[in-house]
């Protein structure tokens, strides 16, 4: 019987070992990752006013979120984690919606980050790099960065200047605003792009944070500046947002 169970083990081992195989990097290729912030089908702009789902008129004036812990799977179900610090999209800053880094070679058929920072970056205090508090996205007051922000302005906002300010953050238990975002990279024949092109445009359309799995209004919930139940929500709804395509152009 014994005999019998180590046999299952070591069966249940393999299968998991197999599953979770890592890409091994006999030759090796550049990634390029763009990010597209968009409001539904239109590129984002500060400034310009857009429509949500409830009829509210805003403007953004701030749009960051962190990506950390990539992970890309290819085409024969191995998979590789990409040893890159957590990345601050900024919206205002153009230079930081491209990330570029090396990984082996091979058809990437699946992409996968953590939107925002680990308990463990949360928990070390301050950094630098992107983490830097300079940066806006760190809670002195509640030790913990914001995982993502979006700001603006809304006349349907009965806050002071009719702002909206979502700074979602919360690590612990219970109240953890990161989310696992899992993206399948649509097939693309190779007859239509370079082999050496990596390009993958990953968009982010700021619209899913008011709707998708909870409705958020602005006019009832303009502001949301600590972790919880309403961090939570929002958190949700933005898990949406992302889209992934394989530039070939």
């Amino acid at each position: 019987m014994k005999q019998i169970f180590v046999l299952l083990l070591v069966i249940v081992n393999a299968c998991v070992a197999f599953s979770q195989k890592e890409k091994q990097a006999k030759h090796t290729q550049t990634m390029h990752f763009i990010f597209q912030n968009t409001v539904g089908d239109s590129l984002l702009q500060t400034g310009v006013t857009y429509t949500n789902a409830f009829g509210e008129p805003f403007t953004i004036r701030a749009f960051k979120y962190y990506v950390s812990g990539i992970q890309l799977q290819y085409a024969d179900s191995s998979s590789y984690k990409v040893n890159t610090a957590p990345h601050l999209i900024n919206e205002a800053d153009s230079s930081s919606k491209q990330l570029h880094f090396t990984a082996p070679e091979g058809t990437v058929t699946g992409i996968q980050f953590l939107l925002g920072v680990d308990s463990l970056v949360n928990t070390t205090g301050v950094q630098a790099g992107d983490l830097d508090p300079a940066k806006g996205m760190y809670w002195v007051w509640n030790t913990g960065y914001i995982m993502a922000k979006l700001e603006g302005f809304s006349p349907a906002a009965k806050s002071p200047a009719h702002q909206f300010t979502y700074d979602i953050g919360g690590y612990k238990q219970g109240e953890n605003a990161t989310r696992t975002i899992t993206l399948s990279v649509p097939f693309v024949n190779h007859q239509q792009m370079s082999l050496s092109q990596n390009n993958f445009i990953i968009k982010a359309d700021a619209l899913k944070w008011f709707t998708g799995v909870n409705d958020i209004q602005i006019a009832a919930q303009p502001m949301c500046h600590e972790p919880g139940t309403l961090a939570m929500q929002i958190a949700d709804n933005y898990q949406q947002m992302f889209s992934v395509k394989k530039d070939h152009d």
